[in-house]
């Protein structure tokens, strides 16, 4: 048992994450296939890959389940460089491409910018795996990827005991669902009649629109068999308009990017 253990948390050498003959000078952004109704069905995957288009770094991506160093998805590769965790790949691009965003924004405003993106990260990210790995009883979202019903229930089963852990996982449906209303009240209050969190031009995008749009993409179009798309667009509209905005700025193409439609 503990020689499982220590196998299990041996660190594999980075060279191991690396994609031979990869171009130089190019992100390679690993990352799930496509989904049905947004290009990924990780918000992760979404910020990372919006954020690479909104600041015009080249990339490239490399379509495949394997996890990075951190034993997750999405990670980057850069020449010899392997990066885990999407805030911490947009930190490391920032300063290898000398790019930023955020650099009109004044101190307060980086401070409303961090506390949106915990917001959506720490909290709706929660409260979205809530619906649809437990409120929603048939997996739709995971039948219409394809998967077979034994990798969906070994998905709900597992994920059960890491939302116990967290903490949401002891909610029950009316109470998880006021936390989601309280989130997009205060999301929605913030971004007001503004067409980006600190603007309105798409010069104005920032990483934290990025953040933003990655969590409630999912939200606004990707929940089938939940109520929560209703929701938004019937009480947050301006939230939806966010999504569409930056969908229309950085994603032309996003239905070539959409996985097939499967019938379930």
């Amino acid at each position: 048992m503990v020689a499982a253990i220590w196998r299990r948390g041996k660190a594999k050498p980075i060279s191991s994450y690396l994609t031979p003959d990869a171009p130089r000078d190019t992100v390679i952004l690993h990352q799930y296939g496509a989904s049905p109704m947004v290009p990924s069905i990780s918000p992760f995957v979404m910020k990372l890959e919006t954020y690479l288009r909104a600041a015009k770094i080249p990339y490239m991506n490399k379509f495949s389940r394997k996890p990075g160093p951190k034993g997750k998805l999405p990670w980057i590769q850069y020449n010899d460089k392997v990066i885990p965790d999407s805030q911490f790949c947009i930190e490391f691009l920032n300063a290898e491409m000398k790019v930023d965003l955020n650099k009109n924004l004044v101190a307060e405003e980086l401070a409303i910018g961090h506390l949106v993106r915990r917001t959506v990260e720490e909290s709706l990210y929660w409260i979205l795996l809530m619906f649809r790995l437990v409120f929603e009883a048939h997996g739709t979202i995971y039948q219409k990827l394809g998967l077979p019903r034994a990798v969906i229930w070994y998905l709900r089963s597992s994920a059960k005991g890491r939302l116990y852990s967290q903490g949401i996982g002891r909610h029950n449906e009316e109470e998880v669902t006021k936390l989601m209303v309280d989130d997009l009240r205060a999301l929605s209050t913030i971004l007001g009649q503004r067409k980006f969190l600190f603007g309105n031009e798409i010069e104005n995008v920032t990483e934290f629109d990025c953040a933003l749009f990655g969590q409630l993409c999912q939200m606004v179009w990707q929940m089938p068999g939940c109520n929560v798309e209703d929701a938004i667009a019937e009480k947050y509209p301006n939230l939806v308009q966010h999504c569409e905005r930056m969908k229309a700025a950085f994603w032309p193409d996003w239905d070539q990017r959409l996985l097939a439609p499967k019938i379930v």
